[in-house]
């Protein structure tokens, strides 16, 4: 599929952090992004937003008069979102359409908080492996740990729409690209060691084949990648994003790269020296990236990186 001619060139591209692992109050606004104000009708509150092991974003695509919302990925946790949506006092009106990168707690657990809050009736956007139970995890310390399961239930009862999304598929009337299954091609980026899921009695490695990102195209900038986890890996993703639409220059990477903990060790110096050369002109690690490649990223491209926060606004292109 190439989708040159189908996924339509944007003005601008808002995006609100409703979820992600890290919440500071004191984080300085710059040119384009805006952070929440600590205020709240004249007073300091005691209360805050609430950050989590998980993403979720909001984003809006403008073109002209025109515009489009949606949510990709929905969090963790029944507390924290529905928090976030009234400490921030966000309007989920208008908004159709939830994309769920992959089949994860920390990217679907509220799913079922987020939809009984959408004033309007929802497509949900995810992979069909999304679904697939058993899935378990080896925990460094041999106890393997069963995943919560992600039911279809929760879209069907609340009057939602389930659209599974193997390959490709543009929504948003052409403004954002959900990329389906991602090709796992280069030899360092691999899925997350200790992944297991059950088929026909037997536990056989999880490749997180359900993994899958959302394009869009800024006019005059270029290309607009935002990943869940990106366990296809975040190169790969970028890669197969240029492929999809056949256009190569990359303005913004943007969302969890899962380069955290000791078996990505090995990930970090190639995906830095990938991402340097694919030049992107902004940066934004969030969520299961990492304290070192997030430390790495700023001490080697700092004029690139922005830092994310719950109830930061990035306004794109960055003036």
């Amino acid at each position: 599929m190439n989708s040159s001619n189908l996924l339509e060139p944007v003005d601008r591209v808002e995006i609100y952090v409703l979820i992600d692992n890290y919440v500071d109050g004191g984080l300085p606004a710059s040119s384009g992004v805006r952070r929440y104000s600590l205020g709240h009708d004249g007073n300091l509150p005691i209360n805050s937003f609430l950050a989590e092991h998980a993403i979720s974003l909001i984003v809006t695509a403008f073109i002209g008069e025109r515009s489009h919302r949606i949510i990709l990925d929905a969090g963790c946790s029944p507390e924290a979102l529905p928090h976030n949506l009234d400490f921030g006092n966000v309007n989920l009106n208008g908004i159709t359409d939830v994309v769920i990168s992959h089949g994860h707690e920390d990217h679907m657990g509220a799913l079922p908080q987020l939809l009984s809050r959408m004033p309007d009736s929802a497509k949900v956007y995810a992979h069909p492996t999304a679904f697939h139970s058993p899935r378990f995890y080896l925990a460094d310390s041999g106890e393997l740990l069963r995943e919560p399961v992600f039911e279809k239930d929760w879209i069907t009862s609340a009057n939602a729409e389930l659209i599974e999304t193997q390959n490709p598929t543009l929504i948003g009337e052409g403004l954002f690209l959900i990329t389906g299954e991602i090709p796992r091609k280069n030899d360092f980026e691999k899925a997350l060691p200790g992944s297991l899921m059950e088929v026909d009695g037997h536990l056989v490695p999880d490749n997180i084949i359900d993994d899958q990102a959302v394009i869009l195209v800024l006019k005059g900038h270029g290309l607009m990648v935002l990943t869940g986890c990106a366990h296809a890996g975040v190169i790969n993703t970028v890669d197969y994003a240029r492929e999809l639409t056949g256009i190569d220059h990359v303005y913004a990477v943007m969302g969890g790269f899962h380069l955290s903990g000791e078996p990505f060790q090995v990930a970090l110096e190639p995906t830095l020296k990938a991402l340097r050369k694919i030049d992107p002109k902004v940066l934004v690690p969030m969520h299961c990236t990492g304290i070192e490649a997030k430390s790495m990223f700023y001490s080697k491209m700092p004029d690139r990186i922005k830092v994310s926060g719950v109830g930061t606004t990035f306004n794109f292109p960055l003036s």
